[in-house]
């Protein structure tokens, strides 16, 4: 007699979102190939298990995104004046030793001022670089002394912190996960009163996205007074979340 055993899902704790297990046992009477439900003989005898791994570490480098906003009376007063001071901004992170690589235009628009005639009375022009720092212990600095540069003109939009050189955590996260899903697999094994083989099919999925923090716009006027923005790195976690296929003996 054929013994099914459907999708059982457990929860795993905090990880209970990415840490969902599906696993399907089809156990043959000896009588022959035993097929799925649905006929695909790939998922007969099979445990399948997700195991998720976590590391912690410290960022490296932070994603600065900053901008001005100026108005003119016509389109080349409000450019040439919101060009000036990205060429000030650009300057001043040259003096941190911000790298030329490290500075990428990420925005550029031009809205007009509609009187209520529908006639247009001016311009503004808006212009947004991302800058990589990677001494942190100068970012402050270097933030400030940017916005110091721009003037109140300066928009600061947000800064997040990302851990560049992750190669090293994400071997280790990777361990930790296929471990956690071999663990796993070995309960399930054992529940149907059968044995791990060899291992058929692996996937994984990882999350090393940077964590944004918003840095209200009103603040960059403060930070013009040439005091350091305090900055604190903090840690990150890396995860990388394994899927495995066992074949079961």
């Amino acid at each position: 007699m054929n013994r099914n055993v459907r999708r059982v899902l457990v929860p795993t704790g905090a990880a209970a979102v990415v840490g969902v297990i599906v696993t399907t046992l089809i156990v043959g009477n000896g009588s022959g190939p035993v097929r799925a439900a649905n006929g695909d003989a790939s998922a007969v005898n099979t445990v399948s298990v997700s195991g998720l791994g976590r590391v912690t570490g410290v960022p490296d480098v932070l994603r600065l995104s900053m901008g001005v906003q100026r108005t003119g009376s016509d389109v080349n007063d409000a450019l040439n004046l919101a060009n000036g001071d990205i060429k000030k901004i650009t300057e001043a992170l040259h003096k941190h030793g911000v790298a030329d690589k490290d500075i990428q235009t990420s925005n550029l628009s031009i809205n007009p001022h509609w009187e209520k005639d529908n006639k247009i009375n001016g311009y503004d022009v808006a212009e947004s670089l991302t800058v990589q720092l990677r001494k942190l212990s100068d970012a402050g600095s270097a933030i400030s002394d940017a916005a110091a540069a721009g003037g109140n003109n300066t928009r600061i939009d947000s800064v997040a912190f990302d851990i560049e050189d992750n190669d090293a955590l994400i071997n280790s996260a990777r361990n930790a996960a296929f471990a956690d899903a071999k663990a796993k697999a070995e309960q399930y094994a054992k529940l149907s009163g059968r044995s791990l083989g060899k291992v058929s099919q692996v996937s994984e999925s990882t999350d090393t996205e940077p964590r944004p923090m918003p840095y209200a716009r009103d603040m960059a006027a403060g930070a013009a007074e040439k005091s350091a923005v305090p900055i604190s790195a903090g840690t990150q976690q890396v995860s990388v979340t394994t899927s495995v296929v066992w074949e079961l003996s």
